[in-house]
């Protein structure tokens, strides 16, 4: 069966089970995820590792809620991506262009939103992936340093990123490696929770529950976590995975069931999970403040080597997943933003998938604060431009025609994102630039 065939296939498929029983629908779905685990993976980073780490360590179960409410609130945003991509040939950055303009489009989303934000933030995967090698070779004898060890980040991602888009079997087998690191992650940091155990009334407490410490540092530590979640680059990663895939009208239930069980899910339970190891192990006490001496000081409190071990090729699969998925929409949005097809056989797709990998520096110089201050300050400035041309364009007839959001409560929660989005960026700049002690 040849791509067309199996594309043809799978819309035949899709159109007998949008209409069928609940369990039959769902089980059905099941088989056409992926979309949503890209995104997934982009927003499993060494971010929202780090911010749950310290939430944890600091405040105990108290602020485990953050990762699914601001997965939640980003999902006005996740759905919207994908009204766009079903309900209109054009993708999200050339309809801005056309119906907007091109600083809209081009320069706040394509560049600053996805490709400038995403190059500068790769040096944190790098930096977070080598100390866990290193770490984790330690715990056997064996000395394989950063400056070394970076080598193994880059064979396990680029590879994998570089045939992202060459056809349809290439796609779906990214998206297969990304739920497979997925589904890793949850092991591991289920097994390393099973070990340090888990109160159960303040998991639910802290999870559904929302409430934040008094002082400036625990409001800055919340802003930090609803960072990693609510932010231009990762509407546009499960946008554009959706276009890989095709996505029409017919997709469009598959897309909010995928969006569930491949995006608020697994987000929400890994960070969960990584959030509980931290506060069971520091019980809120006093705790390191850089996340190195946080999991050395985590693992230490892990009887079982092969656990120990378990929770740094965790972290791992971090740091190879959120480059992939940082890597494939950086390739894609630079391409839209010069107004080039998304061609992966191109030199400016190439350019956009090798200059990420310029973050293996962050093996030797860690991850340089001015340039991630810089580009928070940009998307500070500029992300509620493009949040809103988001908005503008879901209300929009000329682009959606009669698709457009007719439901006040969406355009609500549309417009909540954005301004949520462009608060967090603000208090984080100034508080990374000592506005605030």
């Amino acid at each position: 069966m040849n791509e067309k065939e199996a594309y043809l296939r799978e819309v035949e498929d899709l159109k007998r089970l949008n209409d069928a029983p609940l369990l039959e629908r769902w089980a059905g779905y099941s088989k056409y995820t992926g979309p949503a685990f890209m995104e997934a993976v982009t927003t499993l980073g060494a971010g929202s590792f780090a911010s749950v780490a310290a939430m944890g360590a600091a405040y105990g179960y108290e602020m485990l809620w953050i990762p699914f409410y601001s997965y939640l609130l980003g999902m006005f945003m996740f759905s919207l991506g994908s009204k766009f991509a079903v309900h209109s040939r054009l993708d999200v950055i050339t309809a801005q262009n056309q119906h907007q303009n091109k600083l809209v489009g081009s320069v706040v989303t394509g560049l600053i939103a996805c490709y400038v934000g995403y190059v500068v933030f790769t040096f944190g995967q790098y930096a977070l992936g080598t100390d866990a090698l290193e770490n984790m070779f330690a715990l056997v004898g064996i000395n394989c340093p950063r400056s070394v060890n970076w080598i193994i980040i880059f064979i396990l991602s680029f590879p994998i990123s570089w045939m992202y888009g060459k056809n349809d079997k290439a796609v779906r087998f990214v998206e297969n490696v990304s739920k497979f690191l997925v589904v890793l992650m949850l092991l591991v940091f289920v097994a390393v929770i099973f070990v340090t155990g888990v109160d159960w009334g303040e998991l639910i407490h802290g999870l559904f529950i929302p409430t934040l410490p008094s002082g400036i540092e625990g409001i800055t530590t919340g802003v930090a976590a609803l960072i990693s979640v609510v932010a231009v680059g990762d509407w546009c990663q499960y946008h554009y995975a959706m276009k890989q895939r095709h996505f029409t009208p017919v997709h469009e239930k598959l897309a909010h069931f995928d969006l569930v069980v491949g995006g608020l899910v697994p987000v929400t339970l890994v960070l969960t999970f990584v959030g509980i190891a931290f506060a069971v192990t520091f019980s809120g006490g006093t705790f390191p403040d850089d996340t190195y001496e946080l999991a050395n000081a985590l693992v230490g409190a892990i009887p079982s080597l092969s656990i120990q071990i378990g929770f740094y090729i965790g972290v791992l699969a971090i740091t190879v997943s959120t480059m992939i998925g940082m890597s494939t929409i950086a390739a894609q949005s630079l391409c839209r933003a010069f107004g080039k097809p998304l061609d992966p056989h191109s030199a400016l797709w190439k350019f956009g998938i090798i200059s990420t990998q310029i973050g293996f520096l962050g093996a030797y110089i860690g991850k340089p604060m001015w340039a991630v201050i810089l580009v928070a300050g940009l998307q500070s400035c500029f992300s509620w431009v493009s949040g809103s041309s988001w908005f503008l364009l879901a209300n929009d007839r000329k682009f959606l025609g009669k698709h457009v959001v007719k439901n006040y409560l969406y355009n609500l929660g549309i417009l909540v994102s954005v301004i949520v989005l462009n608060l967090t960026f603000v208090i984080f700049v100034l508080t990374k630039l000592g506005v605030w002690a």
